[in-house]
């Protein structure tokens, strides 16, 4: 009788432990890092001298959490642009919100305020979905739309934004707005790819729980890439999109973003004066590249 009563008391600690905010926070952390592709052995490389620990201590979250300080939240934080209070567990987003729904010209003002001049293929945009059908009027569920700022190699690791929350195929105003960020994104040589998600994750991804690129490599390849319906050359000329691009073409115009229009407009006539395409590498002029053609690891 003793001894269970031992292993019941031991059992307690462990789990009033693992429920220990100072060990949430550091266990949080260590799964951003990870996340992002950094080991714990690889941590205090990218920290300045002043924040470097021991290995033993970035080793577990139960040796993190006697160390941790409020230096070391801020620079991760601000190295990972990521939303305040994920780490100190006040929050389930991990990471920013680019918010543009309604408002269009805020996201083409982000993205002139964050491009680094000189720079191509900095952006990748992520349009995750639950089937791998066309989007038309019979798609049903949500969608997630993720902008990730791709590392450059030398000082800055990936960063990841969402850029909807709880969009909906079935809603009217989401769809205007995904065709919205589509135009916005080509006009600034983003990226593009869509990916495939199960619907119990991409609930989680769309209302932005948990950290990003956990959910991306959870997904599975698309045959199409992100910006599929933006292209009538790709996806025709159905009454239902038709009126979806007219409307979203609409709104950025009403928004003042006439030279989001030119280039998205440009692009269209080009290619109608073309021979049809059967080839889905084949892309606009001034388009981003695909993952097909380049991969920014």
């Amino acid at each position: 009788m003793t001894d269970w009563i031992n292993l019941l008391q031991r059992l307690f600690s462990w789990f009033s432990e693992r429920r220990n905010s100072a060990r949430q926070q550091a266990a949080r952390v260590l799964a951003t890092f990870e996340a992002h592709g950094i080991s714990r052995t690889e941590i205090n490389a990218l920290l300045p001298e002043a924040l470097q620990l021991t290995a033993y201590q970035w080793s577990n979250a139960d040796q993190l959490k006697l160390a941790l300080r409020q230096q070391h939240l801020n620079w991760i934080n601000e190295y990972f642009a990521l939303q305040d209070g994920w780490l100190t567990g006040q929050s389930e987003s991990a990471h920013q919100h680019v918010f543009s729904y309604k408002s269009p010209a805020k996201l083409h003002q982000w993205f002139q305020k964050k491009r680094t001049p000189g720079v191509d293929l900095e952006f990748r945009l992520h349009l995750i979905t639950p089937d791998t059908r066309e989007i038309g009027p019979d798609s049903e569920g949500y969608y997630a739309l993720v902008m990730e700022q791709m590392d450059d190699g030398l000082e800055r690791c990936s960063r990841f934004y969402h850029l909807s929350e709880g969009g909906h195929f079935e809603h009217w105003p989401c769809l205007i707005h995904l065709m919205q960020v589509l135009a916005i994104a080509h006009h600034h040589g983003v990226i593009m790819r869509r990916a495939q998600l199960d619907t119990p994750a991409l609930y989680k991804l769309s209302h932005h729980q948990g950290l990003i690129p956990d959910w991306l490599h959870k997904c599975r390849p698309h045959p199409l890439q992100a910006d599929h319906e933006l292209w009538p050359h790709f996806s025709g000329h159905s009454p239902w999109l038709e009126q979806l691009r007219s409307d979203a073409e609409q709104g950025l115009r009403h928004a003042g973003l006439s030279e989001v229009l030119t280039t998205w407009h440009a692009d269209v006539q080009r290619f109608a004066r073309q021979q049809p395409i059967t080839d889905r590498l084949l892309r606009p002029h001034n388009a981003p590249k695909t993952e097909a053609t380049t991969r920014c690891q």
